[in-house]
């Protein structure tokens, strides 16, 4: 019996108005809904793959193979027009900017450089270099202007242009490049290189150029630029005197020092210098000369010949203070000598611009003393007129002086009666 309230879902026939929804056993059901809501029917995923039958899937596959022998054609046409457009930009874009990305990233190393024949305004260059073209690629390439120039120049101002003769690159490749009588185009920027290669332990030299390049019927344009760090000659540290003789009497053209000296060259350059003559100094006075002939500065240590000049009256009249700055050095048994440029003379022609570099350089060395008395009473036993037992008694009083420092009137006495 009803009694008047909402008895809900026990109520009989209060489910009579609800929609049907079917299960998988295809039977029909009654689906409960909220008061004021919406059912949503989602269809599952297995529902959706078993929609999937081979059927449609061929039928897809017969329409794709009736759209293409219809329409084939046009996509040969499409092919053939992307074809004309992409191969043009390939060879004619791509290949010269991966053969100029080749050429950038490829080191250029120097294995040996030579300056030879200087004149007042060419020398003769030579330079010695390889390039490693990777990937098993061949390049042929045309003649090449390189340009040597400062970087830190701009725009650059080539001091000597050389010029590589054709080339067909694979692999690794040494190339070599000979100029005679090459011109010097920019002097300042020429002696700013030298000074930082004699100056420094490394220095950079920077080169620019370019070129043709063959990949077999292919062409491109290349530029070569490269800054080339090399090792330099750091003042030639190391500079010795390995052996000297005072001349007595001295010869007749005033020679009254004789010796050999070694030149370090750090970097891998030859410098021909012709004719270098030297200031030889105590601290900052320069107490005589001495030259060096046909310098020729090979890699590695260069052993010359010297001949000099000391100046007895400028040692004499300055005894005391070139006694006070040698004390240290006689003290340990060496005299400290001090050598800088003072004229480069080529074939009868000064060189300004090595002049220019040398002129401000400094080298010091100590010289054993009982080196210089070995070597200068080695000179008269050879020399029958050396009046030997009169030499040997005035260096034995020399000697006698220069342990006190003290009566440099005698010592001084002493040397102007020895020459």
């Amino acid at each position: 019996m009803h009694n008047g309230k909402e008895d809900g879902p026990y109520v009989v026939g209060s489910n009579r108005n609800l929609p049907l929804s079917t299960d998988r056993s295809n039977s029909p059901r009654q689906v409960p809904e909220k008061l004021g809501d919406d059912i949503e029917y989602v269809e599952s995923f297995e529902s959706l793959e078993q929609s999937k039958s081979p059927r449609s899937l061929k039928s897809i596959r017969a329409n794709v193979q009736r759209h293409w022998r219809r329409f084939w054609c046009c996509y040969l046409v499409g092919v053939i027009i992307f074809l004309a457009i992409f191969l043009p930009v390939f060879f004619l874009v791509a290949v010269p900017a991966i053969a100029q990305r080749i050429v950038d990233t490829t080191d250029l190393p120097v294995h040996s450089a030579q300056i030879l024949d200087p004149k007042a305004d060419q020398v003769s260059f030579t330079l010695a270099t390889s390039l490693n073209i990777p990937m098993g690629l061949r390049i042929r390439t045309d003649p090449i202007d390189l340009s040597l120039f400062n970087r830190d120049l701009q725009p650059i101002q080539p001091y000597l242009v050389v010029s590589l003769p054709s080339y067909s690159l694979k692999g690794d490749t040494d190339m070599t490049v000979t100029e005679n009588n090459t011109d010097i185009l920019n002097e300042d920027q020429f002696i700013k290189t030298l000074t930082q290669a004699v100056y420094n332990k490394r220095f950079t030299m920077s080169a620019k150029g370019s070129t043709v390049g063959h990949l077999g019927a292919l062409k491109a344009h290349l530029t070569l630029d490269k800054d080339i760090e090399l090792d330099g000659l750091d003042k030639l540290s190391g500079f010795s005197i390995d052996s000297a003789q005072v001349i007595i009497p001295k010869e007749a053209d005033g020679t009254n020092l004789k010796g050999e000296a070694t030149l370090p060259n750090h970097s891998v350059f030859t410098f021909a210098l012709g004719n270098v003559t030297l200031n030889l100094m105590s601290s900052d006075l320069i107490i005589g000369q001495a030259t060096i002939l046909n310098v020729v500065l090979k890699p590695g240590n260069n052993t010359v010949a010297l001949r000099g000049r000391v100046d007895t009256t400028t040692v004499l009249e300055n005894l005391s203070e070139i006694l006070t700055v040698q004390k240290a050095a006689l003290m340990d048994g060496d005299l400290e000598l001090s050598a800088s440029g003072n004229s480069t003379i080529c074939n009868g022609v000064h060189i300004k611009y090595y002049e220019q570099v040398l002129n401000n350089l400094t080298l010091i060395t100590r010289v054993p003393i009982l080196q210089i008395l070995g070597g200068t009473l080695e000179g008269l036993l050879n020399n029958n007129d050396s009046a030997l037992g009169k030499i040997v008694q005035n260096i034995t009083q020399i000697l006698g002086n220069f342990s006190t420092l003290s009566d440099t009137s005698t010592v001084a006495r002493s040397i102007r009666s020895l020459v």
